[in-house]
């Protein structure tokens, strides 16, 4: 706890048992959000979220908040990185705040940092709804250069192309989110994994949980208790994926050996993931247009539905073919940690039956041994722990 020269209490901090244990196998990406209580309160609640291997949000520490400048946000994030042994994240979502961005660079300065995207796109009708030509045509363009630039320099040619087209050059906002374009455009981020973080809408799930535990009025103590039922829930939530994952399989939907790999190693909700990948293995027409050594480049078509059209993508991947290696230019290995179609594809074609371990994530697999299940908390005192003995 923070208390100020009075001995009045400032800010809280709090992080179980379980949660410090479960930091050691899924604290690589972590999203921190102040959005829900400050919405709904005026009370800044500021959860530290992480993703587990069924994909599910999981709480990784928390706080109570008086104030959300750098001062208070160095204390937090101090406290919190004492709490996990000093090792700090990878990779860390937050909303566009300049206070908390000083913060990170003052006490996580190796962590790649990153906008919420999702909270930037939320904004566009309240920025940019009264341009004349918002919705024919602004909105699209805009998504489109976002969402199909593979490089910087896509990125880069296609946003001026919409500035110019729509006579936005004096737009503040859209100067102001072109200056910080490397903590937010995907074309910039695409070297780190975000474990299918890429927006605090995790955060906001995890926040969507409290809803019926807490409300305006409620005491710190009830809080506290409503807090430890919220939990208690998700951890039965991970107890049965758990269970689902080890006792149910997925039939394959192809006869693609790798895809058997996968059943048998990943999660079911993981597992799903990669299926959908090899679903679109039947819309992707792959090419090989150039050979230099063992790199083999391969221009890869992929035909998606999107609202009442179909659109073409454009994709290279690069096969090198001595290390069986591939990387393509959506990137999404990279930064979901999930195979693409388009790198499925290729492997296809050279006939892979066996994928090298580097594309088989451990924080996906089933058989993970969590023995952060077996560490006491406050919220699981009533539990039967017999069935979390069974994954370690």
């Amino acid at each position: 706890m923070d208390l100020d020269d009075e001995g009045r209490l400032r800010n809280v901090f709090w992080a179980d048992a379980r949660s410090r244990a479960a930091y050691e196998y899924f604290g690589d990406v972590v999203t921190f959000d102040t959005t829900y209580l400050t919405n709904r309160y005026g009370i800044p609640f500021a959860p530290f979220i992480g993703v587990n291997h069924h994909g599910q949000s999981i709480l990784l520490g928390a706080g109570l908040l008086s104030n959300e400048d750098t001062e208070t946000f160095v204390w937090l994030f101090r406290m919190w990185l004492d709490c996990m042994n000093g090792r700090a994240p990878k990779a860390m979502i937050t909303d566009q705040d300049r206070a908390m961005k000083s913060a990170i660079a003052i006490v996580f300065p190796e962590t790649r940092y990153r906008y919420c995207f999702w909270h930037i796109m939320r904004k566009l009708p309240e920025k940019l709804g009264s341009h004349a030509q918002f919705n024919a045509g602004l909105k699209t363009d805009l998504q489109t250069a976002l969402y199909d630039s593979h490089t910087s320099g896509e990125f880069e040619e296609s946003w001026g192309q919409v500035i110019a087209k729509y006579d936005l050059h004096d737009n503040k906002w859209l100067q102001s989110l072109y200056e910080e374009r490397s903590f937010w455009v995907p074309a910039y981020l695409k070297s780190v994994l975000w474990a299918g973080m890429s927006t605090t809408q995790r955060s906001e799930s995890m926040n969507a949980f409290f809803d019926g535990y807490v409300h305006s009025s409620t005491t710190l103590k009830e809080f506290v208790d409503q807090f430890d039922n919220a939990l208690r829930k998700k951890v039965e939530l991970e107890t049965m994926a758990d269970f689902n994952s080890n006792n149910q399989t997925i039939p394959c939907v192809s006869h693609f050996n790798i895809e058997k790999q996968f059943q048998r190693l990943y999660t079911n909700a993981k597992f799903k993931e990669v299926q959908r990948e090899l679903l679109g293995l039947m819309c992707c027409n792959c090419l090989l247009v150039s050979t230099e050594g063992y790199i083999l480049k391969y221009q890869v078509l992929d035909e998606i539905s999107t609202d009442d059209h179909i659109k073409t993508l454009h994709l290279c991947v690069y096969y090198n073919e001595e290390e069986v290696e591939v990387k393509c230019t959506c990137a999404l290995f990279q930064m979901r940690g999930i195979l693409c179609r388009h790198a499925l594809r290729v492997w296809q074609l050279k006939k892979i039956n066996v994928l090298p371990d580097v594309y088989v994530l451990d924080r996906w697999r089933k058989e993970l041994k969590k023995t952060y299940t077996l560490v006491k908390s406050s919220y699981d005192d009533q539990r039967d722990r017999t069935d979390a003995r069974n994954y370690v």
